[in-house]
């Protein structure tokens, strides 16, 4: 980037980023996340030790802070746990040293993910508490509002407090409902009805509401499209292990191995995860045609990393 100007910097850091997102929900974060990480190292590290003449120190930080949490989803895309927890941290710090309070909520949303995979409700509580005190008090963020409640809900089934679950879903269905037309802040990310309802079906499905669960599930199906290839199929395999749950093991082997099918496009190491725990499960079921079509399809996905939760020991916040 030697060759921008101050302003330029900012801007073409903003364009690579919102390249990265859009490749990354259709192909998974395993196949950008050595690219990211390089990036960080050749482009972002020698602009945040010596700036170029010019560039907002504030803006470069909140840009820096957007490229390090993407790394860090791409981490954890790639069953680097570990890794992302300590982009997450990085970039939430970098926030804080640009000012920047909608990037800080967003990383908290972030971390508070990571927690909830790592189960670490308490933690995952905490900490989208935080968010939500960074994002209110900033412009822009009402999707990401939504978003951290929705996390909060997460965390509060992890608990088994259903009736603060469903009270958190409200909220954020009530924030949801009232963005239209607002400017979202820079860098935040998207935060729509669909992930609301993959939110909202992991949350049922942990209290074992199956009808809601379903219903949750088929809903992102239906409105997940085009390019968003993980998120539909993650929503699959809610499905899936939706309807092992009800003991409808054929309709469960059928999703799995439409997943499988997509799985060969994605570079997910959650992807392959989930699939496998599905696998798992239906392995002990009678063997239906359905399932061994599956089980046969599962076996014959390329091996992939599995998942590492080392971690840090503890949280920023």
């Amino acid at each position: 980037m030697s060759h921008l100007d101050g302003q330029q910097v900012v801007d073409s850091i903003f364009a690579t980023a919102q390249q990265w997102q859009v490749a990354d929900r259709r192909v998974g974060g395993g196949a950008l996340y050595p690219s990211v990480t390089q990036y960080l190292t050749r482009e972002i590290a020698p602009q945040l030790v010596s700036p170029t003449f010019g560039v907002s120190v504030p803006r470069l930080f909140a840009a820096a802070a957007s490229i390090t949490e993407i790394a860090g989803w791409m981490a954890h895309d790639s069953g680097q746990d570990g890794s992302a927890r300590g982009y997450f941290d990085r970039a939430f710090r970098l926030a804080l040293a640009g000012n920047d309070r909608a990037l800080a909520a967003n990383a908290c949303a972030s971390m508070a993910h990571l927690a909830i995979e790592l189960r670490q409700p308490h933690d995952a509580l905490r900490i989208a508490a935080e968010g939500l005190g960074q994002a209110t008090a900033a412009y822009g963020t009402s999707r990401l509002i939504a978003r951290l409640h929705a996390m909060r809900a997460r965390g509060l089934a992890l608990v088994g407090d259903r009736a603060g679950c469903c009270n958190a879903l409200e909220d954020a269905e009530r924030v949801l409902g009232k963005v239209h037309g607002e400017q979202p802040a820079q860098w935040v990310a998207g935060f729509d009805e669909a992930s609301l309802a993959s939110e909202a079906a992991l949350c049922f499905l942990q209290l074992t509401e199956l009808g809601e669960a379903e219903r949750c599930a088929r809903e992102v199906i239906r409105l997940r499209s085009g390019d968003r290839v993980r998120s539909r199929t993650f929503a699959q395999l809610t499905l899936a292990n939706v309807l092992v749950h009800a003991g409808r093991v054929d309709e469960a082997a059928a999703i799995g191995h439409e997943a499988c099918d997509t799985t060969a496009s994605l570079h997910s190491a959650r992807v392959v995860h989930q699939l496998r725990a599905l696998g798992g499960v239906l392995s002990l079921a009678p063997k239906t045609s359905r399932v061994s079509s599956f089980l046969a399809a599962l076996a014959g996905l390329s091996a992939a990393s599995g998942e590492v939760n080392s971690a840090a020991s503890s949280w920023p916040v």
